[in-house]
């Protein structure tokens, strides 16, 4: 085998591998078409970079660039087409895939080249396809076992411009560095001789590879870091809410106390029989509110009397009917985040509303069977679109929003409980079913 000709590491080897890459994140993520276009666009994919890079291979330097932006072009439009990514985000997977297909097609011809040349193999189509498939298998192999180990327990990553620019910068970098013996033979990072190319292109490569992942890995524990945190944060906000909504309640109820022994005392000491049924009147809306948001637990009643205020002023509908006992098992600052979220989603889903009379809100808090049953209906004409089984936030910015629902199912899961949703007709419905302890 002439130099020349193993150092030009044959077209079909990158373009095998990079398809191979981007099939890897294709399959470990969200996909946004199923069926047979699915499969379509998988083999038009692969048979547009084989057919392309095939008929540029060996081209001259000046075309090298240009060719190669053709190339990533493909993938990035791959990538958007199969997955339920933003533009962005396919531009932050593309880079990392562009890079993994070049560490993996560059190691792959490096053992052939040396087998061959050290044990006296001609190019044997045999030896030179099976090392590619030994090779492609092992390193796509941990691509995908790394790929859904990093997707464990976290679903929603999120990419944003200073994301995509650092990737970028970085597979830039090392798609130079890596392949400087092509352009000059006389740099610092070039030479002369095959074996050094290779060692040169391949530790280049294996180096971006591993930073880029690096990268991505301290990218998702920040967020889930800002994830937890948020959740957090949610927790303690509703739980102070219940503080301050009961301390209101508690002096309402005070002044209510007070309320009904002067009503009778009033009524002992009137004669005139129009005063006395003025005051009996008085005496029956006040036995009215008694009555209402009465539970069986504190916590419960204080969220549902808040936001039942709430909704009075905004001409919202909401009923409830409600077994606060059930809840007993659950910590307050759960049951105050939990319901507090529900309404809270219900509340800002309907006030978008323009006809006040489609402002309806439905609770009901029940155990049957040994399981606490919360459902919460409420009128919704959006079109809302559902991933992993939970809506998707209608916002711009999703990195700040959708935090509601998450800490309703961090709420659930913490009892061991599920939280699934429909819309059905205009109505929103969400289910939340935990197993009662003890």
């Amino acid at each position: 085998m002439r130099v020349l000709e193993a150092v030009n590491t044959p077209g079909y080897y990158y373009s095998i591998a990079y398809w191979l890459a981007a099939f890897i994140i294709v399959c470990t993520n969200q996909r946004k078409i199923e069926g047979k276009r699915k499969y379509l666009i998988h083999v038009v994919c692969l048979t547009a970079l084989v057919s392309f890079m095939g008929l540029t291979d060996g081209v001259r330097q000046w075309l090298f660039i240009p060719c190669m932006i053709i190339v990533i072009s493909m993938l990035l439009v791959y990538i958007y087409l199969c997955c339920n990514f933003s533009l962005c985000k396919s531009g932050y997977y593309c880079a990392r895939t562009f890079i993994c297909g070049e560490f993996a097609a560059s190691l792959a011809w490096q053992l052939y080249y040396y087998f061959a040349r050290n044990f006296a193999m001609s190019r044997i189509q045999i030896a030179e396809w099976g090392i590619m498939i030994a090779v492609y298998g092992i390193i796509f192999g941990l691509m995908y076992y790394l790929e859904k180990y990093l997707q464990k327990d976290f679903q929603e990553f999120h990419i944003n411009r200073r994301e995509l620019i650092t990737v970028i910068m970085i597979a830039a970098a090392v798609f130079a560095v890596s392949n400087m013996s092509y352009v000059s033979k006389s740099g610092p990072f070039s030479s002369r001789f095959a074996a050094e190319i290779f060692i040169i292109r391949t530790l280049v490569d294996l180096s971006g590879m591993v930073v880029l992942y690096a990268y991505h890995i301290q990218v998702r524990e920040l967020q889930m870091k800002f994830e937890v945190d948020t959740l957090q944060n949610i927790l303690q906000m509703q739980y102070k809410n219940y503080q301050i909504s009961q301390e209101s309640i508690d002096i309402v109820n005070q002044k209510y106390h007070d309320l009904k022994h002067q009503i009778s005392l009033l009524k002992s000491e009137v004669g005139n029989a129009g005063a006395s049924e003025y005051l009996e009147q008085m005496e029956r809306e006040i036995k009215i509110y008694e009555a209402q948001n009465k539970t069986g637990n504190k916590v419960l009643d204080a969220v549902l009397t808040s936001k039942s205020l709430y909704c009075q002023n905004r001409k919202i509908g909401l009923t409830c009917v409600a077994d606060g006992t059930a809840l007993s098992f659950m910590d307050d600052m759960d049951v105050s985040a939990l319901f507090g979220n529900v309404l809270d989603n219900a509340i800002e889903s309907v006030e978008k509303l323009k006809d006040a009379e489609k402002r309806l809100i439905h609770l009901s808090v029940a155990k049957q069977k040994g399981f606490l049953r919360i459902r919460v209906e409420n009128y919704c004409e959006e079109k809302l679109k559902f991933e992993n089984g939970l809506p998707v936030t209608t916002k711009k910015d999703k990195r700040f929003h959708g935090y509601g629902i998450k800490s309703i199912q961090s709420t659930a899961k913490k009892y061991g409980g599920s939280v699934t949703v429909a819309l059905e007709k205009n109505w929103f419905e969400l289910r939340i079913l935990i197993p009662v302890q003890g």
